[in-house]
């Protein structure tokens, strides 16, 4: 595929990284959510091949390609893999909340870690809804922020032009992604792709681990962010922890 260059470049990068956010936000979800659509389809596959080909042209795309191979499966049989993964209890070993890969002892810091999570959805208008009752720290959120903070600069990019206030949107929704990406992913889905290896010893999910573990590492050198070299774990703690007035975040963005 042939490059662009500068702004056209950057723009053709943001719209490539919406669209796997997008697709790897849905699969995280679940073969359950409403969202379960966007994973699904030979035709919005074949383009989240183009963007990961397009970002990662070096790259070598058989974890992306076998992670659609398994999602052929059929729709009995993927409920049955999330399943066996997820289940009724959140699996000890990869859990997709990012608050439970804090040490247990740290519930204060769990508690910040969620209403800074809160606040981001906050800022941007997002609210909590009932109808998808998850902590705001579940990964398939933080994945389908990234992409709706992608899809808010290409749209301001658009009126950019106007004037100087106008590119300042853009630059709003930049350095949130940055941010929110710092804070809320790098640090801990590595090890949520770890642990999700090891207990999906087959099937969709096993394949989504390793995209993942190829995903966060090179979206930290796009954004110029160290990786995280602490080793981290999932801990659990007794009861749940209180989401500091945000119950659930919105999956339609």
């Amino acid at each position: 595929m042939r490059r662009e260059s500068s702004a056209s470049q950057a723009t053709a990068d943001d719209l490539a990284r919406e669209c796997l956010y997008r697709f790897l936000s849905a699969v995280v979800a679940g073969p359950y959510s409403a969202d379960w659509e966007r994973a699904l389809g030979a035709e919005n596959q074949d383009l989240v091949i183009e963007a990961w080909h397009w970002l990662q042209p070096e790259s070598d795309e058989f974890e992306m390609i076998r992670l659609m191979e398994e999602l052929e499966a059929s729709p009995q049989a993927l409920r049955a893999q999330y399943d066996k993964v997820f289940g009724l209890v959140v699996p000890k070993e990869c859990p997709p909340y990012e608050t439970e890969y804090y040490p247990a002892l740290e519930t204060f810091g769990r508690s910040q870690q969620l209403a800074d999570v809160a606040g981001f959805y906050r800022a941007f208008g997002i609210e909590p809804r009932q109808s998808f009752p998850e902590r705001p720290d579940h990964l398939a959120l933080q994945l389908e922020f990234m992409a709706f903070l992608l899809l808010k600069k290409r749209l301001a990019l658009a009126t950019a032009d106007l004037g100087p206030e106008a590119s300042e949107p853009a630059c709003i929704c930049e350095r949130a992604h940055r941010d929110f990406f710092r804070d809320h992913l790098a640090w801990w889905v590595p090890a949520f792709a770890a642990g999700l290896r090891r207990k999906a010893t087959n099937g969709y999910h096993r394949a989504l681990a390793r995209v993942l573990a190829a995903w966060i590492p090179a979206e930290c050198r796009r954004l110029d962010i160290s990786a995280v070299l602490r080793p981290v774990r999932p801990e659990q703690i007794e009861g749940p922890v209180e989401p500091s007035g945000c119950d659930a975040c919105p999956h339609h963005l």
